[in-house]
């Protein structure tokens, strides 16, 4: 058993489009908006902390309990509950680093963009690029007999199931499939970037505008959330991606128009 070389290339682009992606935003944004790479950092910070860290102590505990092997057992507590969690330690981590560390960088809204590239962008990086660098670690084993074998017998019952199911799906998988994490990715990004700009200017205007961040969590929990039940209802890859950009696509509308209402001309000009 080994990975198709088309596959292999496939998940080498994949990798390198989790680098480039991220690094040619920011890029392009300094370069057009003037924006900060403070806020690109920041954004960067706030996913690891918030997102990989905070999020998934809480998820730890949480599924440790007897509530949360009911959670995790129900297909739609479990969206309702990753959704909402999804929503809250992102959009407060959005927050609190538009109301403090970025403060300064209010004069001008495009950080709020930069932000997003930053946020998403490490996000688009740790699944794309690791993920996929987890996939070449097992075809790098699936490679070598005795190295297969080893593992099989240092494994679990239980473990051993899943690696072979692991195996499996690498060995049958299509290669073009692996590009659609691409996609998806770009349009968790559009995401990213509507609910940025909704929690800045939420920040950013106080009590005339403090609705977006709420707003902006149950917008978030509800792309989340409706994600993996759709997953789950249709098994369907297609389905779920169509799903993802038509809601990243709407709430990019709707923060578009805050953003046309709501920014100042100078603040999107080239500093």
């Amino acid at each position: 058993m080994s990975l198709p070389n088309g596959s292999m290339a496939c998940i080498i682009i994949v990798m390198i489009a989790g680098i480039a992606i991220p690094v040619a935003l920011l890029l392009v944004l300094k370069k057009v908006t003037g924006g900060s790479y403070k806020a690109f950092f920041w954004g960067c910070f706030i996913m690891f902390l918030f997102a990989m860290t905070l999020e998934s102590i809480i998820h730890q505990f949480v599924y440790s309990t007897d509530f949360g092997q009911k959670i995790w057992n129900n297909a739609l507590w479990y969206a309702i509950y990753g959704g909402l969690m999804a929503g809250v330690f992102e959009e407060t981590g959005r927050f609190i680093a538009f109301k403090y560390p970025l403060k300064k960088q209010w004069d001008k809204d495009a950080n709020a963009l930069t932000y997003a590239a930053g946020h998403g962008g490490f996000e688009m990086f740790n699944i794309l690029f690791f993920g996929m660098l987890n996939n070449i670690t097992y075809a790098t084993v699936m490679k070598y007999p005795d190295k297969m074998a080893e593992v099989f017998e240092k494994a679990t019952a239980e473990q051993a199931v899943q690696i072979q199911q692991v195996y499996d799906t690498l060995a049958t998988t299509p290669a073009w499939m692996y590009l659609l994490a691409i996609v998806e990715r770009c349009g968790a990004l559009i995401l990213h970037f509507g609910l940025s700009v909704l929690v800045w200017f939420a920040v950013k205007k106080g009590k005339k505008k403090f609705y977006l961040f709420p707003l902006a969590i149950l917008l978030h929990a509800f792309v989340d959330g409706g994600m993996t039940l759709v997953n789950k209802l249709t098994g369907s890859i297609a389905i779920t991606e169509i799903f993802i950009w038509v809601l990243a696509i709407a709430v990019g509308a709707f923060s578009f128009m805050i953003w046309k209402k709501e920014a100042t001309k100078e603040s999107i000009q080239k500093s």
